[in-house]
C-alpha cells in the first residue's frame, strides 16, 4: 500500500513539473548598417547625446500595443538591451561619423550642441506594424533651442513574429536617425 502510494506521489510530481515548464526566452537585435557616405573628411564640432524613455522601454522586454491605454509587455522575447540604450548606442555611432567628439551625458559641455532625444514608442501595434515615435530637440550649451521635430515611423511587418518587428523597427530607426542628424548637422553650422 504504501509502495503504490510512492509511485502515484513520484508519477504526480513528475507530471506537475513537467507541467510547469517555461517556454523559450528568445532574444532579437536591431541592425540599423553605417551609412558609407556620411563620414565627412572635415568633422565639424562636439555634440553631447541625451536620451530620456518611458519607463517600460528603459527594459529588454518587446512590447505590444493593445489599444491606446493597454500595452503588454512578452514575458518571453526580449531585446538584447533596452530599447532606449539601443537608440542611443545608434545615435551615438551615427553621431561619431559626422562630429570631433560625441559624449553622452545629462549635462552639455561648453561649446556644445545637446541632442536630446525622448523615445515615446518603440513597439509592435496591432498584429501588423511596429512603431517607433521620438522627439528630438537640439539646443546650444546655454540652453537656447535650435530646433525641435517628432519622428514617427508606422512600418507593416513582413511577417507577424518578433522577428519581422525587429526588421520593422530597424528601418525605421534607420530612417530616424538620418533625419534628425540632418537637422543636428545644419545646427551646427
Amino acid at each position: 500500500m504504501i509502495n503504490v502510494r510512492m509511485r502515484s506521489c513520484i508519477i504526480l510530481c513528475l507530471l506537475f513539473m513537467s507541467s510547469c515548464s517555461m517556454p523559450e526566452t528568445k532574444i532579437y537585435s536591431l541592425y540599423v548598417p553605417a551609412e558609407s557616405g556620411s563620414a565627412q573628411s572635415g568633422k565639424q564640432g562636439m555634440v553631447t547625446l541625451r536620451v530620456q524613455s518611458p519607463r517600460y522601454l528603459a527594459q529588454p522586454y518587446i512590447a505590444h500595443r493593445l489599444s491606446p491605454y493597454q500595452l503588454e509587455i512578452s514575458g518571453y522575447a526580449k531585446w538584447e538591451s533596452p530599447p532606449a540604450d539601443m537608440v542611443r548606442d545608434i545615435f551615438q555611432d551615427a553621431l561619431a561619423a559626422r562630429f570631433q567628439q560625441v559624449r553622452v551625458s545629462h549635462a552639455a559641455a561648453a561649446g556644445s550642441v545637446a541632442l536630446t532625444v525622448n523615445l515615446k514608442r518603440f513597439e509592435r501595434v496591432d498584429e501588423s506594424y511596429g512603431e517607433l515615435e521620438l522627439d528630438a530637440e537640439i539646443s546650444a550649451a546655454d540652453g537656447k533651442n535650435i530646433r525641435r521635430m517628432t519622428v514617427r515611423r508606422k512600418v507593416q511587418l513582413e511577417t507577424k513574429d518578433y522577428a519581422g518587428l525587429a526588421k520593422a523597427l530597424s528601418s525605421a530607426l534607420s530612417e530616424a536617425v538620418r533625419e534628425v542628424i540632418a537637422a543636428t548637422g545644419s545646427g551646427v553650422e
